[in-house]
């Protein structure tokens, strides 16, 4: 009876150490799960010394000496700790001498030897029956022969390499190590001293089993917070990192978007968000075909760039891109990202613009100069008939018209290189602006009404407030203006001029219309060069509208909406 109960004790280390193995297979679990073993191979070797009843001496004498490799093989056990100990943590100095793979070899060895002394006699001689007592039922007890001084000294090395381990732990920074070991260190010493008292003192050999299952439900308990405590760490760590990482791609100006392989968005970045002006909320979980149409995004080996216009109306060029992530068990990534380039597109925009204005300048400049030099001939040799016919209407009248051609050809030299601006010195003249205003509307107020449509002038002004700005740049700017303002409202559709105070010494001219309005890709190239949306137009008119009113350091933009219709804003600057 007293076998089996300690037989049965004998298991319950057995079963923590296959529970340790089964959930870890880190060195130090391992480890952990052999000194269980070897505990539970102790007490199984204490056990049978109570199989009288059952088993024959012949049968104990073998099964002992063979469940005797748990006492034996736990010594180089407990020198493998503080050896692990020290290989994993550098920063421990001073037992590296002690502890290394060498006197690990050695210990083994020795313990080998140790365990096949065993199985001789001078290892163990025989056994002896010790009786019944009212503190222990009758058992056997071997008598060990001359060589069992080998194990003797096993064992003071199990003490030894226990206190060294504790040295050792107490040199350790993470707690949940130095806690871990310490319960290992006291588990060690309780169950060592025992198996010594109870083996070499006369009292009752099964006090060590009871003590082993104490031994093995602390070092289990104590596993397992360890564990617990390093898998929190490490997902505070782990917790930590995201956030920084969170913190990077927010940060980051390029467009970031993950999704995984059901297709589903996972991870944007702020910029995304902002690009499409939505919250992170609604993205996260989104269908990624569902974003394709609205980002022009490629998945493919394409590399262009994609015009994309959000939800202000403000236009991005976008080099889009992107690469499969590294797949993890059940799961692939695949991040996409795009590299704002408008600063670079716009720059290009206004290169090529550049060059289409310096050949309209060349272009003009050499036209106007070929045709003003007949001209200058044309009026000379008009003069001289002027002076000699008496009838001088009609020569005054050709001389008025050629002096208006001779107007026109100044104002193309506008667009011409900067050397051939014969203008520049009547430039920032004071202009009336109401008075010239008024007499613009007057000009297209018959003509409005002939079609259909209404001219509406709104004068907020003084009657004083002038402008510095030449005159007849100013009326040609507003002319071209009103014009496709008129050509783009339909019947008894209305233009609204309005003049008012901008600011502290500026001055706006507002012409609005409920035309159809500009469409947002339209919008973007106004004012380039040869950019025309009419048939038999040139491309150039609001082309030089833009340069007069910047050569004048003004400004004008446009804002205009499909089917609610045009403001154009122009701002110059009021003379004092």
């Amino acid at each position: 009876m007293e076998f089996i109960l300690l037989l049965a004790i004998s298991i319950i280390p057995f079963i923590i150490a296959i529970s340790i193995l089964f959930f870890s297979k880190t060195p130090l679990s391992k480890a952990l799960s052999l000194f269980l073993l070897m505990l539970s191979f102790w007490q199984i070797d204490i056990a049978i010394l109570y199989a009288d009843e059952l088993l024959s001496l012949a049968t104990i004498d073998f099964l002992f000496r063979l469940f005797r490799m748990g006492p034996i093989f736990i010594m180089p056990l407990m020198y493998f700790f503080p050896y692990h100990l020290i290989r994993e943590n550098p920063q421990i100095k001073g037992f590296k001498l002690f502890f290394n793979r060498i006197g690990l070899f050695i210990l083994v060895i020795y313990s080998l030897t140790v365990y096949l002394i065993n199985f001789t006699k001078l290892g163990v001689m025989s056994f002896t029956m010790v009786l019944e007592t009212p503190l222990s039922p009758s058992h056997w007890l071997p008598v060990y022969g001359v060589l069992n001084s080998t194990f003797i000294v096993s064992v003071l090395f199990v003490f030894i390499n226990t206190f060294l381990l504790l040295a050792v732990t107490l040199k350790l920074q993470a707690h949940y190590y130095k806690s871990f070991y310490c319960k290992l260190v006291g588990a060690a010493v309780l169950i060592f001293t025992n198996g010594v008292l109870s083996g070499f003192v006369f009292i009752p050999l099964y006090l060590s089993s009871f003590n082993s299952i104490l031994v093995a439900v602390i070092l289990f308990l104590g596993f397992f917070q360890m564990q617990s405590n390093k898998i929190n760490r490490i997902n505070r760590q782990l917790t930590r990192q995201s956030e920084l990482l969170e913190a990077i791609m927010n940060i980051n100006p390029n467009y970031l978007l993950v999704k995984n392989s059901l297709n589903h968005i996972v991870k944007v970045n702020d910029s995304f968000c902002d690009l499409l002006s939505a919250n992170r909320e609604e993205l996260l979980g989104q269908e990624f075909t569902e974003l394709l149409s609205q980002t022009q995004m490629i998945e493919s080996d394409y590399e262009g760039i994609q015009k994309f216009i959000d939800s202000k109306g403000e236009v991005h060029f976008v080099q889009w891109g992107y690469k499969e992530l590294p797949e993890y068990p059940g799961e692939a990534y695949t991040l996409f990202f795009g590299l704002d380039v408008t600063e670079q597109k716009q720059n290009e925009q206004l290169l090529l613009s550049s060059e289409k204005l310096k050949v309209i300048g060349e272009m003009a400049a050499s036209v106007a100069h070929e045709i003003r030099n007949p001209l200058t001939t044309i009026r000379g040799f008009i003069q001289l008939l002027k002076e000699r016919s008496s009838q001088s209407e009609f020569e005054n009248l050709v001389l008025e018209e050629i002096d208006r051609i001779n107007q026109v050809l100044k104002e193309l030299l506008i667009l011409a290189k900067p050397e051939a601006k014969e203008h520049k010195a009547q430039l920032h003249t004071r202009v009336n602006l109401a008075e010239e205003m008024k007499n613009i509307n007057l000009l297209f107020e018959a003509m409005a009404m002939e079609q259909n449509k209404e001219i509406v002038l709104v004068n907020r002004l003084k009657t004083s407030t002038h402008v510095l700005m030449e005159k007849a740049h100013l009326k040609q700017v507003i002319i071209n203006v009103i014009k496709n303002s008129l050509e783009a409202i339909p019947k008894e559709g209305k233009v609204k001029i309005i003049l008012d105070h901008y600011h502290e010494e500026n001055i706006r001219i507002r012409v609005i219309d409920n035309g159809e309005g500009i469409s947002k890709k339209r919008l973007s190239r106004i004012g380039e060069p040869f950019y025309t949306s009419k048939e038999k137009g040139t491309g150039i008119g609001l082309t030089i509208c833009f340069k007069l009113i910047s050569d004048n350091n003004g400004e004008m933009k446009i804002k205009s909406k499909e089917k609610w219709g045009t403001v154009l804003t122009i701002i110059l600057k009021e003379a004092s």
